[in-house]
């Protein structure tokens, strides 16, 4: 059974965690500083999150705004995928290998990401509690 029930489910948990995470006083100038968007295209449910660091408050767009926007890399997962990512749960290298996940992009660009993406692993979590979601946590 999927975690998030529907494609609204889905975005709105991703996308919200994605401004909490950008707003956080530590990590939004590693996010700035990364200066890259990135648009992840989820499926069962379909839905899509995209986020712009090339502004500051970096801009957090999902549904039909997120794919209006042109990114600069594009990574393509199951949103079970993506909150297993969340949590800290999803070996990106190995999901990359058996093609689990996909991009395409300008890939160095995504990794400029990384500083400020591996301290929100933990975050998830509480973010997930603090909107009575235990049961996503799994």
């Amino acid at each position: 059974m999927p975690v998030f029930s529907s494609q609204q489910e889905a975005e709105q948990v991703l996308s919200e965690f994605l401004e909490h995470i950008t707003s956080d006083p530590e990590l939004r100038p590693k996010f700035v500083a990364a200066a890259t968007s990135f648009r992840a295209n989820y499926h069962d449910p379909d839905c899509f999150v995209s986020l712009a660091t090339t502004v500051d408050p970096p801009a957090v767009r999902s549904g039909d705004a997120a794919k209006a926007k042109e990114v600069d890399v594009n990574m393509f997962m199951s949103a079970d995928d993506g909150h297993k990512f969340w949590l800290g749960q999803l070996n990106l290298p190995m999901a990359l290998a058996r093609k689990k996940v996909r991009v395409e992009g300008q890939i160095p660009k995504l990794l400029k990401l990384l500083p400020a993406m591996q301290p929100a692993f933990g975050m998830y979590r509480t973010f997930l509690k603090e909107r009575g979601m235990e049961d996503k946590i799994g």
